[in-house]
Formats: structure tokens, sequence, C-alpha cells
């Protein structure tokens, strides 16, 4: 190792994307946060209500979302971001299929993707290489 690679390792490493997960069910939950951590912040909530209130307060650089959440559907998440102008990826991630007037990113039915599905769906959504994080 020379000095060039001595420098470079020490040079601090960008911060981590942050990944909103709106979800109610606790086990799609920790199986994302597991597959995502450290690489990815994730943050997640359970309902329209607390996804809308979070949304107002801070910015994601993803959505991953179940639209099927107990006090409404998650979809009315993504169409008031996009009202807003907002356009921040969306995955649905969900074992519904998306209505032809959806405007998530990407879609991937639950149970059915692989954990390395998933993983190769977030990293294109977020732009990262997927050769480096091999």
């Amino acid at each position: 190792m020379n000095m060039n690679d001595v420098l470079e390792a020490s040079k601090p490493l960008p911060p981590a994307p942050h990944l909103l997960h709106i979800d109610a069910e606790d086990t799609a939950a920790l199986i994302l946060a597991t597959l995502m951590v450290p690489e990815i912040r994730v943050t997640r909530v359970a309902s329209v209500a607390a996804a809308e209130a979070l949304l107002q307060q801070q910015t994601f650089a993803l959505i991953v979302l179940d639209p099927d959440l107990p006090d409404g559907d998650g979809q009315h998440v993504t169409d008031a971001l996009r009202e807003r102008g907002v356009h921040t990826p969306v995955l649905l991630y969900s074992a519904r299929q998306p209505s032809l007037h959806h405007q998530a990113h990407a879609f991937l039915p639950k149970p059915w993707t692989s954990p390395r599905q998933l993983w190769q769906a977030v990293c294109r959504l977020l732009e990262m290489d997927l050769a480096a994080m091999a």
C-alpha cells in the first residue's frame, strides 16, 4: 500500500442514502432494513398519516411503498408528492398489482421477490454501483 492508497482510504465516506419504507407489515420492514443497512439508512413508518407527516419534514433518496396500509391507500402518498412537484423515486413493493395510473418508478411483487432482486432494484433506483457493493 502506497501513500496515495492510505490517503484515499482515509477520506470520509459520503453519507448513506436515506430510504423511507412505508409498510404496515413488520416482517417486510425487518427484511428490508436488514438488507439495506449499513449502506442505506432506512426509516420506516406504518401508515399514510405517518408517511405524510414525515414527508413534510424530510426528503428521502427513495421511497419503498406497500400501498396496503391500515389508514388508507398508500398510493395517495405518491400522488400527493407528485402534485407538490416532488419526484423522489418510488418502488412499489406489494402483493397488490399496481394500477395502470400508478406513479411509481418500479414494482416488485411481495412475497415472491428475492432479497437479491429487492437489493438490486433499490441500488438501481438510487443509481448505486452494484459492482462496488458486491
